[in-house]
């Protein structure tokens, strides 16, 4: 009787539900994704201090893409909507021990995640290109310079300064897309997660 009822729901159904529904191996995937990705966030976050401190808080932005990684990697390969948001939010869980912004680290980290879905929600998580990831990557770092604002006042920089912290953390951001497209052709290159090459419920195309 299952088997019957299967065979007649339409394809692009069963393309939609796999777009959905999350598996087991998503999950691990997407945890491995958050997990291995704290240790290296973690030692970013300790190298932007110093590099602050030298470049000023305009050009330092540049790093910004690199945190934007984990759900940028997690989403090109799960293509699940939630895929950015659950692994950052785990990135943020593991950091929570070594980070020198506590329990805000975890917030920070979800809103982040946030911010990586945002423009794959806007095109239904149906794009997935070298560009598309370049540009989401670019509005991520922007959404989140932006947001803080009222935490850092970065209002009280000239308007110059502003533009340029704005227009660094965009390419930052973008640099953070490419590497993210890279990372995840790499690792189906390599062999791992062959499957999500050429899974039968995904019509999105790996270019």
């Amino acid at each position: 009787m299952m088997g019957n009822m299967e065979k007649d729901i339409d394809p692009k159904e069963l393309v939609k539900r796999g777009r959905v529904i999350w598996s087991t191996k998503d999950i691990l995937i997407t945890g491995m994704i958050g997990v291995v990705f704290a240790f290296v966030l973690l030692a970013v976050t300790f190298a932007y201090f110093p590099l602050a401190a030298i470049l000023g808080p305009a050009y330092s932005r540049i790093t910004d893409g690199i945190f934007m990684i984990p759900g940028l990697l997690a989403l090109y390969l799960i293509r699940k909507p939630g895929a950015a948001l659950v692994s950052m939010t785990i990135g943020g869980l593991v950091m929570l021990p070594f980070s020198p912004y506590g329990l805000i680290g975890i917030v920070w980290a979800a809103i982040a995640g946030i911010e990586c879905e945002v423009p794959f929600l806007a095109v239904l998580y149906r794009k997935y290109s070298t560009l598309f990831l370049m540009i989401s990557g670019s509005i991520a770092t922007v959404i989140s310079t932006l947001l803080e604002y009222p935490l850092y006042g970065h209002a009280a920089l000239t308007i110059g300064v502003q533009i340029t912290m704005l227009a660094v953390s965009a390419i930052g951001g973008a640099i953070g897309g490419l590497f993210s497209k890279l990372l995840g052709e790499a690792m189906l290159k390599a062999g791992f997660l062959a499957e999500y090459r050429h899974s039968s419920l995904d019509d999105t195309v790996r270019k």
